[in-house]
C-alpha cells in the first residue's frame, strides 16, 4: 500500500513553501526584474522543501540522479532565470537558456551506464557518437518546448501556462511512480504541489504581470522527472515523449480561427487539449503496472534473483528502484 501520509506531507510542504516564497518575493521586490523570477524561486523552494520531506535533501557529492537534480540542476536553473531576467536582450537570454537545456541531460545522466564505462573499457551503453546525437536531440526538444511555452505565455499569461504545467507535472509524477521509480515520482509530486502553491498564492500577492520568463524551473522540473523515469525507471519512450510534449497542445487554441472565442472558453480549451492526452498516458501506465503486478512467477525466478545478486547492477539507481518498488507492495 502507498504511504498516504507521506504523499500528503509532500504536497502540503511543497505547496505551503512555494506559496510563502511567492508572497514574500512579490511583496519585497521593488524592481521589475526580480518580480519576473519570483515564480521560479517559489517553485524551486517548494521542490527543495518537498524533497526534504522524503529525506531527499541536496547533498554532495551528488551520486544519484535525484541528488544531481536537487544539488546541481535546481540551483543552476534558478541562477539562469535570475540572470536572464536582468538581460535587456531577449536573444542573449535565450542563448543562455539554450545552454542550460544542453547541460541538463548530461548533469542528470552523469556517471551512469549510458555515458560512463562502469564495467570496464567500452562498457558504456552509448558510444561517443550515439551520446552526442541523443544528448543533442534531447536538448533541442527541451529548448523547443521551453520556447513554445514562452510564446504561449506571451499570448496569454504566466498563470495560464502554469495551470497547464500543473496538469503535466501531476501526470508525470504518477506515471513515473507507476513505472517503478517511486522516489522519482515523489519529486514530481513535490513539483506539482509547488506549482499549485505558487500559482494560487499569485492571486493574493498579485506579482507584477510578466509576459516572459518565470517558466524555467517549472519546465526543467518536469523534464527532469520525465528523464529520470525514462532512464532510471521503466518509463516507455513513447509515454515520456507524450509527457514532455503534451503542454504544446495548448498552443492549438491560439490558431487564428479560435482567437475570436471568449477568453474563458479558450482557457478551458487549453486545459482540455492537454488533459486528454495526459489521462491516456496515466491510464496506459496504470494498466502496465497492473499487468506486471499480476503476472505469474516464472520457474527460473530464483536463479534470476541469484544472478542479479552476484552480478553488478547495470545502472547506479537500480538498487534504489528495487527498494522503491517495495513501496507499492
Amino acid at each position: 500500500m502507498l504511504d498516504v501520509v507521506l504523499l500528503v506531507k509532500v504536497v502540503l510542504i511543497g505547496a505551503l513553501t512555494a506559496a510563502g516564497v511567492m508572497l514574500l518575493a512579490s511583496w519585497a521586490s521593488r524592481r521589475r526584474w526580480p518580480r519576473s523570477v519570483c515564480w521560479s524561486w517559489a517553485v524551486g523552494a517548494g521542490v527543495l522543501a518537498a524533497s526534504g520531506a522524503t529525506d531527499q535533501w541536496p547533498n554532495w557529492p551528488a551520486l544519484e540522479d535525484r541528488a544531481r537534480f536537487l544539488t546541481l540542476l535546481v540551483p543552476i536553473t534558478l541562477v539562469v532565470e535570475t540572470v536572464t531576467a536582468a538581460m535587456r536582450s531577449g536573444k542573449i537570454a535565450w542563448v543562455v537558456r539554450a545552454g542550460l537545456a544542453a547541460v541538463a541531460t548530461p548533469i542528470l545522466l552523469h556517471d551512469s551506464i549510458y555515458l560512463t564505462d562502469l564495467n570496464g573499457p567500452n562498457s558504456a551503453e552509448w558510444s561517443t557518437a550515439q551520446a552526442t546525437i541523443v544528448l543533442g536531440g534531447i536538448a533541442v526538444v527541451l529548448a523547443l518546448v521551453w520556447a513554445m511555452l514562452s510564446w504561449l505565455q506571451a499570448r496569454t499569461s504566466t498563470r495560464s501556462v502554469l495551470w497547464i504545467l500543473i496538469l503535466d507535472a501531476a501526470a508525470a509524477a504518477f506515471t513515473v511512480m507507476l513505472s517503478g521509480y517511486y522516489r522519482g515520482g515523489l519529486l514530481g509530486l513535490g513539483l506539482t504541489a509547488a506549482l499549485a502553491g505558487a500559482t494560487l498564492a499569485s492571486y493574493v500577492a498579485q506579482p507584477q504581470p510578466t509576459k516572459s520568463g518565470g517558466l524555467g524551473m517549472s519546465v526543467m522540473g518536469i523534464f527532469a522527472v520525465v528523464l529520470v523515469g525514462r532512464f532510471f525507471g521503466s518509463l516507455a519512450t513513447g509515454l515520456a515523449a507524450c509527457l514532455l510534449l503534451a503542454p504544446l497542445l495548448a498552443c492549438a487554441v491560439e490558431l487564428p480561427r479560435l482567437r475570436t472565442v471568449a477568453p474563458r472558453w479558450r482557457a478551458a480549451g487549453r486545459l482540455a487539449c492537454v488533459a486528454g492526452p495526459l489521462i491516456v498516458v496515466v491510464t496506459i501506465a496504470q494498466r502496465n503496472f497492473t499487468a506486471a503486478s499480476v503476472a505469474p512467477s516464472r520457474p527460473s525466478e530464483p536463479n534470476e534473483l541469484r544472478d542479479r545478486i552476484e552480478k553488478p547492477l547495470g545502472k547506479p539507481n537500480d538498487r534504489c528502484r528495487l527498494v522503491d518498488q517495495k513501496q507499492w507492495m
